[in-house]
């Protein structure tokens, strides 16, 4: 931080006690105030090229300060007026779709001999030995391509009833990993919706467990072990995405200029606040925020951690163009993640999107977005998966 950056940034530490105690006033709960305390110092913080020292930079805090109690305030009694069904429709509500409109995409979906079996098999009744002769089969060939034909007509059905972000998500990864959130009796429930509110409430009942969980698949070693094939960190700036309860933002806190970490649960983001004040970490920054729109401006970060994170988002693909948007020039992006796996009773209960990922998907993610494989290292974690860091560099 050059001189003048310093001395702006001394200034607005110098009101904190104003601003903290100004907050604690306008909503009557101190853990809420010291959330909106740390918001409005990080909104500080990426204007700080913006701000003019010649102006008052104490009415400046004040009206970010004013303007997140506003905020605050109106989203409460947003959640208080609007049922739990406005908001979900907001998200990704479907159209209304019919059984019959399933069914006709299905059959137009599947190859002309799948669909010709299909229908004389499953309409007009035909039995096998009419079928072989019908197709010139044997019967076993012709019990093969019914149950293939069956398949693919089941997973064009429910692949009917996907909104378009689930859809647009499959056309790059397994689709059977998705199909295992589709309900096609029940039309009318935003899955993606459905999807986070499991997810949120499985990691809000764990954080107290949550490093245990995590240490069967990633530890300390394996971190200090991409610390060892990063660049320096003592001038850079860190951001830590689905920090959870902090071990890389802590760790990268000992050695980075500043960290900024980001999760969107509720409680992981109070916890790391809370051992964020304890330590004293004056250069961690905790933001909650969703990781498709995190707050940050273009070129902003030089290194990006995602640890096990890619497998809970809608659309990974798309996450890395999120990615190299935030680096700069010859920044890094760090991925931790399983790869592929069958273990769908751990996916389920972790409320995973995705079973993992091909490591030549991951990387191609990444070329795409004109980012190169510097590392790479796979290793089996205690519960037994195969798990791999990705370092990228941005060229």
């Amino acid at each position: 931080m050059n001189k003048k950056y310093r001395k702006i940034w001394q200034v607005l530490h110098s009101y904190e006690g104003e601003i903290l105690g100004y907050l604690k006033r306008a909503v009557e709960d101190g853990e809420v105030a010291r959330d909106l305390f740390q918001e409005v110092y990080y909104q500080a913080l990426v204007n700080l090229d913006r701000l003019n020292p010649d102006r008052s930079l104490k009415n400046w805090l004040y009206t970010v300060a004013r303007n997140k109690v506003i905020n605050y305030y109106r989203d409460q009694n947003r959640r208080a007026a609007q049922p739990l069904e406005a908001h979900h429709q907001t998200l990704d509500a479907p159209d209304a779709k019919t059984d019959d409109e399933a069914i006709q995409f299905a059959l137009q979906a599947l190859p002309e001999r799948q669909r010709k079996i299909f229908l004389l098999r499953e309409i007009e009744e035909l039995d096998y030995r009419q079928l072989a002769r019908e197709f010139r089969l044997s019967e076993a060939a012709v019990t093969s391509l019914l149950s293939r034909a069956r398949n693919n007509f089941k997973k064009q059905y429910q692949l009917f009833f996907l909104p378009d972000w689930l859809k647009r998500a499959a056309r790059q990864l397994p689709l059977e990993d998705v199909l295992r959130f589709v309900k096609p009796e029940v039309t009318d429930q935003p899955i993606l919706r459905n999807i986070f509110e499991q997810s949120q409430r499985y990691f809000s009942n764990i954080r107290q467990q949550w490093d245990l969980v995590r240490e069967q698949f990633f530890t300390l070693d394996h971190l200090h072990q991409i610390f060892s094939e990063l660049p320096e960190l003592e001038n850079k700036t860190v951001l830590d995405a689905g920090s959870a309860t902090g071990m890389v933002a802590i760790n990268c806190a000992l050695k980075a200029r500043q960290v900024i970490a980001v999760d969107i649960n509720r409680r992981f983001v109070r916890y790391l606040r809370h051992i964020q004040r304890t330590l004293g970490l004056q250069n961690l920054w905790v933001v909650r925020a969703d990781l498709r729109t995190i707050p940050l401006r273009p070129q902003s970060v030089d290194l990006i951690f995602a640890t096990l994170v890619l497998h809970h988002l809608p659309h990974p693909p798309g996450w890395f163009e999120t990615a190299a948007m935030l680096l700069k020039a010859k920044g890094h992006l760090v991925i931790v993640d399983f790869e592929r796996h069958n273990n769908r009773q751990l996916a389920d209960t972790m409320h995973d999107i995705w079973l993992g990922f091909a490591p030549a998907a991951v990387e191609r993610w990444a070329k795409d977005n004109q980012m190169k494989l510097a590392a790479s290292q796979q290793w089996h974690s205690r519960a037994g998966l195969a798990v791999r860091w990705y370092l990228f560099e941005k060229r």
